[in-house]
């Protein structure tokens, strides 16, 4: 008899972590379980098109999160799972609430995202909640990385014993199909070289930074950066931007349902976050054979290249080191190449199938233990 597995999202809009739901409820074993998808909002639903039709959705229709709990309680007394899962920490807290006002003792699990710590949002009360929630309503907290393992265990004071690190799933097959797809909208970039970064337009990314490195790498190269994602940021970028006199050689192309043509098309992919939780667009970049700089920051970039084998890690903030190993890439086609081919050898171990079963195997062995 298949086992009935409720998610719950507030949105699937175009993050890391939204797409990381997409691709486990995709490539799940259908005939082992059911999934039931429940979203709290219809805004920004950018991943929403990926569903595969034989997921069951529902909609809560909500903008507001207080409402969602007890819309998601009735859900769960209606669907009867046999087990809960969802991912972010919002998201998190939501759906232990909403169990714990069910009083059904379903088996759950939660997935923390980010290095919530290290972003610096993270409030006494929100961390008070959290440690509570997750120690005592969950049953299992999946980290997508060491880091966040450890962020965990230092700041949130959740047991070790309940956190299971399973890395974040790319669906490589998919990826393979969309990267060869023709480019329509890159005539302006001629035969210069192309500069690629693919991630939302806030702090985290820390679009500044790699703003400033783009201006010393113009000065050896004619080069284009583009920069796909959307965010609150973008106006300011732009006008960060015609203070550095680049914005001609500087393309903000939003949010892209194939993103995958454009990383390809790259000669360097580029990630300056300040922090993150696994940096997903990393393994994607290495899976079309693009060269990666990433910044070493808490957590993940520094597990996914280990000790520069991978990729090229440059400290967080320092636009000056991140230029010059740009342009070192640029200057050496051979150590390009290099990194090509030990990034597609890397970004195997990160494939939708293996990471997938890690998942179901955690699913069936909690529910088998209740």
């Amino acid at each position: 008899m298949k086992k009935k597995l409720l998610i719950y999202m507030y949105n699937l809009a175009g993050g890391g972590a939204e797409r990381t739901i997409v691709n486990i409820i995709n490539n799940i074993n259908k005939s082992e379980f059911e999934v039931v998808l429940v979203i709290g909002s219809n805004n920004k639903n950018d991943y929403l098109y990926l569903v595969n039709n034989d997921i069951k959705l529902i909609f809560l229709h909500s903008e507001k999160r207080r409402q969602i709990i007890f819309k998601l309680n009735k859900i769960i007394k209606k669907e009867k799972p046999d087990l809960l899962f969802s991912t972010l920490n919002t998201n998190n807290i939501v759906l232990l609430l909403a169990k714990l006002f069910s009083f059904k003792k379903i088996p759950t699990i939660v997935r923390e995202a980010n290095n919530r710590t290290q972003s610096g949002s993270v409030t006494i009360k929100n961390k008070i909640i959290t440690s509570l929630l997750y120690n005592l309503c969950s049953h299992i907290i999946i980290s997508l990385s060491k880091g966040v393992q450890d962020d965990l265990i230092k700041n949130f004071k959740i047991k070790e014993n309940r956190i299971e690190v399973i890395y974040n799933p790319v669906d490589i097959t998919n990826i393979n199909l969309l990267k060869d797809e023709v480019v329509s909208d890159l005539d302006f970039i001629k035969d210069e070289k192309l500069i690629v970064a693919v991630g939302k337009l806030g702090e985290q990314k820390d679009y500044p930074t790699l703003l400033k490195a783009f201006e010393i790498v113009q000065r050896e190269y004619h080069t284009n950066l583009l920069i796909i994602g959307k965010g609150a940021d973008e106006y300011k970028l732009k006008g960060l931007c015609k203070e550095l006199r680049i914005e001609k050689k500087v393309h903000f192309m939003g949010f892209k349902d194939n993103p995958y043509k454009y990383m390809k098309k790259a000669d360097v992919f580029v990630l300056t976050s300040k922090w993150e939780g696994f940096g997903h667009v990393i393994v994607e970049a290495m899976t079309v054979g693009t060269p990666v700089v990433a910044t070493n920051c808490n957590s993940g970039p520094g597990e996914i290249i280990d000790k520069n084998k991978y990729g090229v890690l440059v400290p967080v903030e320092d636009h000056k080191t991140i230029a010059e190993k740009i342009i070192e890439l640029l200057n050496d086609e051979k150590r390009r190449e290099h990194f090509t081919k030990a990034g597609l050898r890397r970004s195997n171990i990160f494939d939708v199938k293996n990471i997938v079963k890690q998942y179901e195997d955690v699913f069936l062995s909690l529910i088998k233990k209740q």
